[in-house]
């Protein structure tokens, strides 16, 4: 059942007529059309403001409603495609019986650790140290303690991001290409997910043609570094969640440019060791693996 599911094959007895049987056909298609929707729909009220098309006042934290798309995408199309059981199998890569311990400490202590060399590198570069409520502080958030940012990030671009991009679209990519193609794919799709925040993000809107290269850069070895980290840890988004809340959180915090820089600078040069160590076919552990194909954790 598990492997009929990760193929967006519909559960044996379950009739798909009509809309549901081409979203069968194509889940993936589906999840990220539905994504777009649901996010795009959430945003524009925030693009709208930002672009002064009327005079209500939507608040930048707004864009955080919006990171919630991929997950009510991942559970609609799951839902509508597999029933029951595809709901299982997605919502299941979150019991913490998938977790591998070392790679959840690897998933919190990494982001903490990349923090650390930024807060080192930036004292080196301007000559201060950034305070620690700097840090705290997203700047589309208002100031809170940062156990709380931490818990926002999380909660939205952790499980709102990772439950639809990693835990539905990944393992149905990888299931018909190469970890690494399933990848470039899945790039491609989450990179243009992000295109409103390039008309009500004030860090997006002000991005100069060096600042999108190094942007889009940053996302595609993202998303290689994510594949790896996934797959790695078992198939648990327990993981890929946490990983993500944490680097979004240091990488926006008010602390200093450079910090954001040695963050996304040292995602890069994971995600280039993970590609060697791992090798492209898999992406997964600290070794190429060969034989019986397991390109992704099996869902269920």
């Amino acid at each position: 059942m598990a492997r009929e599911i990760a193929r967006g094959k519909a559960a044996p007895g379950i009739k798909v007529p009509g809309f549901r049987a081409v979203v069968r056909r194509h889940p993936v298609a589906g999840y990220a059309f539905a994504a777009y929707a649901i996010s795009w729909t959430l945003w524009l009220p925030r693009v709208a403001t930002a672009q002064g098309w009327w005079r209500y006042d939507v608040p930048a934290w707004w864009h955080y409603a919006g990171a919630l798309g991929p997950l009510t995408a991942a559970l609609l199309v799951a839902a509508l495609t597999e029933g029951r059981a595809g709901l299982r199998a997605l919502v299941g890569q979150y019991s913490p019986r998938r977790v591998r311990l070392p790679w959840l400490a690897f998933a919190v202590l990494g982001p903490i650790a990349l923090a650390g060399f930024g807060l080192v590198a930036a004292r080196l570069v301007d000559g201060a140290w950034p305070s620690f409520a700097a840090l705290s502080h997203a700047g589309d958030l208002p100031a809170l303690a940062l156990p709380l940012t931490l818990l926002i990030q999380v909660f939205s671009f952790g499980l709102g991001e990772e439950t639809g991009w990693r835990g539905f679209a990944l393992p149905r990519l990888q299931h018909d290409h190469s970890a690494i193609r399933a990848t470039h794919l899945l790039a491609l799709g989450w990179g243009l997910w992000h295109l409103p925040a390039f008309f009500e993000d004030p860090s997006f809107m002000q991005m100069g043609p060096l600042q999108l290269v190094g942007w889009a850069l940053g996302l595609w070895m993202g998303a290689i570094f994510l594949t790896w980290l996934y797959n790695s840890g078992g198939g648990s988004l327990i993981v890929v969640a946490l990983w993500h809340g944490l680097f979004n959180q240091f990488s926006v915090s008010q602390a200093s440019s450079v910090v954001a820089m040695v963050i996304t600078m040292g995602v890069i040069v994971v995600a280039i060791v993970a590609l060697r160590v791992a090798g492209t076919e898999e992406l997964r552990g600290l070794s190429p693996h060969s034989g019986a194909r397991q390109r992704y954790p099996e869902l269920g």
